[in-house]
């Protein structure tokens, strides 16, 4: 897919390798030509967030059921002529499809702490022109955070992806709700954060009350060695099952 052909006014995901942390961003096309992408920029309260050389940063967009994915893109901050700023990321090769249908999904089927994120009322400020200072991605997502407070409940993880996860909870919440949970494995502890996507109901049939569909935005490191590993593990016993 060519850049000139990504639609205005769309939404792409930028992912963000950083640190030994995977992020995950989420905004929206403000500019297009044939070697860069601009979007609205990316913010907490008054001040932007600050991209680094050594970031490995990957753009995707979503064109009906068809992924595209632009990698190893780089990042910079562009003022337009009424002063207003954009995130641009400049592109050095056409996109390729990113099958995400096709990802291998693993199934859990244990218990978690889950953690979950209850609005406390407090608003962030948009960003305001270019005297917007700019901040490190990681104060950014802890500044984020301060509109929250935490709490704990029992949760189910049945299953999981690279991307997301699915996960079952007697606490009820809306989509766009944020939760995390943590994975003790043969890898070390591994941690995961992800916003709601998806919310069933089912108060007769299941142990717990609510499903919830979760779109990871942020994992440690260790969480592809430790999906993969088991992947492996789930495969081999297949191959071997006599039964």
């Amino acid at each position: 897919m060519r850049l000139t052909e990504l639609k205005l006014e769309a939404y792409v995901d930028i992912m963000i390798k950083r640190k030994g942390y995977n992020y995950r961003i989420i905004s929206q096309v403000e500019y297009v030509d044939e070697n860069c992408i601009g979007v609205l920029p990316i913010a907490s309260s008054q001040q932007l967030f600050k991209f680094r050389e050594d970031d490995k940063i990957d753009v995707i967009y979503r064109e009906k059921d068809r992924y595209w994915r632009w990698e190893n893109v780089k990042a910079g901050i562009a003022t337009r002529q009424d002063g207003t700023q954009l995130h641009v990321f400049s592109i050095q090769k056409n996109a390729a499809a990113d099958n995400r249908r096709t990802q291998f999904r693993l199934d859990a089927g244990f218990e978690v702490t889950m953690k979950y994120e209850v609005e406390n009322g407090e608003q962030l400020i948009e960003p305001v022109n270019y005297k917007t200072p700019e901040l490190e991605l990681e104060d950014a997502f802890k500044k984020l955070d301060n509109r929250y407070r935490e709490f704990e409940c029992r949760a189910y993880l049945k299953d999981m992806s690279e991307g997301g996860a699915s996960i079952e909870s007697d606490v009820k919440l809306e989509k766009g709700a944020f939760i995390s949970f943590s994975i003790d494995s043969n890898v070390g502890p591994v941690f995961l954060r992800g916003v709601v996507v998806r919310v069933t109901e089912d108060k007769e049939h299941g142990y717990f009350d609510y499903s919830y569909g979760v779109s990871y935005i942020e994992t440690s490191k260790n969480y592809i060695n430790y999906f993969y590993s088991q992947q492996r593990r789930l495969l081999y016993e297949s191959s071997n099952n006599t039964d």
